[in-house]
């Protein structure tokens, strides 16, 4: 079976889900499965059956549009602009007339308010422009999964129908005269839903596509030895077994081991962890990690898919079929919803048909029960999600905070538990000085030498020095240890436990191991054989970290730690932070394995991260939040970005996202009282069509000015600490 995973560019919810794995499942020799938030289908097929053209037709004929190339990308988004704008178009006419409906003395065109002008008007917005919303719904009907756009179809059918019959039977002179019309019903409902998918595609466009984008992270070619000769040859034609040369600051090709040299290897981009690790002889290296320091030969041990960027690209995306598909809530009514209508209005027809007052005739009990349709019309369902998540959304996105997509808050108000990586999530990322033992004279010393050398820890050290740099000669860097120099005659030396052992020193006047037991790295400074200083550095907790703990246990949320760093260093953090759970040397593949081990405790797991190893937890959580300043991978794989170090953002997503449920709840609210006091008038024949036509108005504009009223909310200060 091959694998493949096709970007698909309408996809918005677990019912578009449901609708194409079902449709697949029909098929022999292939299965399809779908990832919501990232807009993508991942299909195992027999590649004698098919291949991808087939495979994208088969989308096409159920209504979706598949994304092969960036080309098709530029076109999905044109058509949906187009149809949007066309919609836009038609539908203002249309909104004119709704003003005499609601009895406000507006001037409109006497040929605005001819049936036949409307029902021409309606036409290419319901069956153009509404067309996906068909597509969808006859996949639904037949996977028995009813969704908002069968709700959609319902309403403006229904709204489209009935405005045909009151036109054609219609018998005044005066044709401008049809105040008993829905067509711009049908037309605004249509318009306002594809607004919300508009923005939310846009939104879901900014953070999914760097999971395909990932693989650019990879070198594209690698530096082949073969006879003796070196090539440059694009990593596909390379082989496990052969031999490859790998100059300093040049990306390591492919998984292999090193033959010979050794050098300092940034894997921050697959670990998260920002100290270089020291490598040589014997020791494994990662494909598309950087080499720093020295010339590396490297034997070739896993190319193509075996790789680990590209076990975690598919580790990614299975771990996204495990989690379960969030239903809108819009969805979740509108399954609930639209089969009661339906069952109201046939037993209307027959009640008037047949049983009241001994049967009026079909003609008769056609117009209430298409009343009860038309007076269900989903116009504040279909705007009681997109408009309170688009307000919610803007008010984040000003804050800082970018959601992907309106699953999430639906479900923040049930997290349970917070898992934190370490590295870059509560702690800033990059090394600072802590701690300086010794003559403070000395650091110039220190400060001078490492101002030739590109290790990050060298950073720390130039960052705290202030004062002009000493001349430096006959540098050198001793790898795995530190470096040398001289400086005024005297030979200096800048390094770590391991280099004074070399040096055959002992730090008798520094009690370091109490620093190491704080996960701190120390260094030392020896100017011609004594020991001048101590020199301690750390990646800094975040200024917000601690806050943001207690905040969470006040909430009774539990706060955990899984990181891939060594079990003292995350110990001491999490004893500073306050958090009680830690898991530490976590594996990237085991960090999804851990969230999954507390999902099972029953608890709804929320995670926070931002490196290439958090993709798979950030994927298994039941919320991800992608620290901005992370990785592509993190952010692609996320629920919520948030687009700034500040972990307070984590508290302001979660209490923004419960405002923003509380007032789709209360937009429901809005919605049904408007057809729970107006289907018992359409039934019994009591409607008036006016009256209708103010409650239909009435009950959408209390929806927007409601989601509006959003603006009012006001953020929770997160105690900052220094």
């Amino acid at each position: 079976m091959t694998r493949k995973t096709i970007k698909v560019s309408n996809i918005t919810c677990a019912q578009c889900a449901k609708s194409i794995e079902t449709y697949f499942d029909t098929l022999d020799g292939i299965d399809a499965k779908v990832l919501v938030t990232s807009k993508k289908v991942i299909f195992n097929y027999d590649e004698t059956q098919y291949d991808v053209d087939q495979i994208a037709n088969h989308l096409r004929i159920i209504g979706y549009y598949p994304i092969l190339n960036s080309e098709e990308q530029e076109k999905a988004k044109k058509r949906d602009l187009i149809d949007l704008i066309l919609a836009g178009i038609l539908t203002f006419p249309l909104l004119w007339t709704m003003f005499v409906h609601l009895g406000i003395k507006v001037y409109v065109p006497d040929f605005l308010m001819n049936g036949y002008v409307q029902w021409a008007i309606a036409t290419p917005i319901l069956f153009y422009v509404g067309r996906r919303f068909f597509q969808a719904t006859y996949h639904q009907i037949k996977g028995r999964n009813l969704g908002m756009d069968t709700l959609v179809v319902l309403g403006t059918s229904a709204a489209y129908i009935f405005s045909i019959y009151q036109t054609l039977s219609y018998t005044s002179q005066a044709m401008h005269q049809m105040p008993d019309l829905y067509f711009e019903t049908t037309a605004v409902i249509i318009f306002m839903v594809m607004i919300g998918n508009f923005f939310e595609n846009r939104v879901k466009e900014k953070t999914s596509n760097a999971l395909q984008s990932l693989i650019s992270l990879s070198a594209k070619e690698a530096r082949v030895i073969r006879d003796g000769q070196e090539m440059m040859l694009p990593v596909d034609d390379v082989k496990p077994g052969d031999i490859i040369s790998v100059l300093a600051n040049e990306k390591i090709g492919l998984d292999g081991i090193i033959l010979k040299g050794k050098s300092y290897v940034d894997e921050a981009m697959i670990t998260g962890e920002p100290m270089p690790a020291f490598k040589e002889v014997g020791d494994q290296v990662i494909g598309s990690t950087l080499n720093m320091i020295e010339t590396l030969e490297i034997k070739v041990t896993a190319v193509g898919s075996d790789t680990v960027l590209a076990n975690i690209i598919q580790m990614v995306e299975d771990t996204a079929l495990i989690k379960p598909k969030a239903q809108r809530l819009a969805d979740k009514v509108a399954a609930l919803f639209v089969p009661v209508v339906v069952f109201i209005s046939l037993t209307v027809f027959v009640l008037w048909a047949f049983v009241v007052n001994g049967g009026y005739g079909l003609s008769v009990a056609f117009a209430p029960a298409i009343a009860v349709l038309v007076i269900s019309c989903p116009c504040a369902l279909g705007l009681a999600t997109p408009t309170s998540i688009s307000v919610g959304s803007g008010i984040a996105f000003k804050e800082g905070i970018l959601y992907k997509g309106g699953e999430f808050f639906e479900i923040a108000n049930k997290i349970s538990a917070i898992a934190f990586d370490k590295t870059g999530t509560l702690t800033k990322g990059h090394p600072e000085l802590s701690d300086f033992l010794g003559d403070k004279k000395t650091l110039a010393y220190s400060a001078s030498l490492e101002k030739h050398s590109n290790h990050p820890i060298a950073k720390a050290i130039t960052d705290a020095y202030e004062d002009d740099y000493l001349e430096v000669t006959d540098f050198e860097v001793m790898l795995g240890k530190g470096v040398k120099g001289t400086i005024n005659q005297k030979e200096v030396y800048v390094g770590s436990p391991n280099m004074l052992k070399d040096l055959n020193l002992v730090p008798s006047a520094f009690d370091y191991k109490l620093y190491l037991s704080q996960g701190k790295t120390v260094f030392f400074t020896v100017v011609d054989l004594e020991i001048v200083n101590m020199i301690a550095v750390e990646d800094p907790i975040k200024e917000t970290a601690k806050g943001v703990i207690t905040e969470l246990k006040k909430r009774n949320i539990t706060p955990y730690m899984i990181t891939g760093d060594q079990e003292i260093t995350a110990q001491y953090i999490a004893s500073i932070l306050g958090i009680e759970h830690v898991f530490a040397e976590v594996l990237p593949h085991e960090k999804a394995e851990k969230i999954l081990e507390i999902q099972k405790t029953g608890k709804i797991v929320a995670f926070v991260g931002d490196g290439i190893n958090d993709a798979p937890a950030l994927k298994m959580a039941d919320v991800g939040f992608a620290v901005g300043s992370g990785s592509d991978i993190a952010i692609d794989t996320s629920d919520v970005t948030l687009m700034s170090y500040d972990l307070g953002l984590v508290i302001k997503a979660i209490d923004l996202s419960l405002a923003t449920l509380k007032n789709i709840y209360l937009n429901f609210f809005w919605a049904f009282a408007y057809n729970i006091v107006m289907i018992p008038l359409a039934a019994y024949g009591l409607l008036n069509p006016s009256l209708a036509g103010i409650g239909m108005g009435f009950s959408s504009i209390m929806v927007v000015l409601n989601a509006l009223s959003l603006n009012l909310f006001k953020f929770k200060n997160i105690p900052v600490e220094e």
